[in-house]
């Protein structure tokens, strides 16, 4: 897949090598000196930290609105936030052969006001309520197979109560970078 005319494996490098200085000098990966222009445009992405064999999801990390400056910046804090979120899960040297990093590439967010503009294949879904809750779904999640399922799944792990609080939709494209 290319973006802009940029080799999608330049995001899950970037990842990768965010987490192996990381591991290695507890320290933040300094940008490179030249970077692609996609990867200097601000941008929100998700980074998902793979075990390899069994391509199981070790964790993931990201938000719906970029945080930083750079999409660079992006998926270093990221994949950073990844390795680290999870103290009991934490990775060390000797795990880093192993580990495989895939970089989702958000789209921006387009609300909705009805969820016949959803289709848990194509689209993502966030949903945000009055009281600050908010939960975020990235397409072709395993086991939501219907727009129902994606509702129902994002307003439960947001802890939105439906009929209590006012729900704000907002659908996003996804490409996915598997390095």
């Amino acid at each position: 897949m290319d973006t802009q005319g940029v080799t999608t494996s330049v995001y899950s490098r970037l990842a990768r090598q965010a987490a192996e200085y990381y591991v290695k000098q507890q320290d933040l990966l300094m940008l490179p000196r030249s970077l692609p222009a996609d990867l200097m445009r601000q941008r929100a992405c998700y980074v998902s930290i793979i075990e390899n064999p069994g391509r199981r999801v070790r964790s993931m990390y990201g938000q719906a609105m970029p945080q930083q400056v750079t999409l660079a910046q992006e998926i270093i804090m990221n994949t950073v936030t990844a390795l680290t979120i999870n103290p009991s899960r934490s990775v060390g040297r000797s795990d880093l052969s192993a580990l495989q990093y895939s970089v989702a590439l958000l789209g921006p967010l387009q609300r909705i006001s009805d969820v016949t503009h959803l289709d848990p294949t194509q689209f993502g879904l966030f949903v945000q309520s009055d009281r600050g809750k908010s939960a975020i779904l990235l397409p072709n999640r395993a086991g939501v197979d219907t727009v129902d399922d994606q509702v129902a799944t994002a307003m439960r792990e947001s802890g939105i109560s439906p009929g209590q609080e006012a729900v704000t939709m907002y659908r996003f494209t996804v490409e996915y970078d598997d390095g």
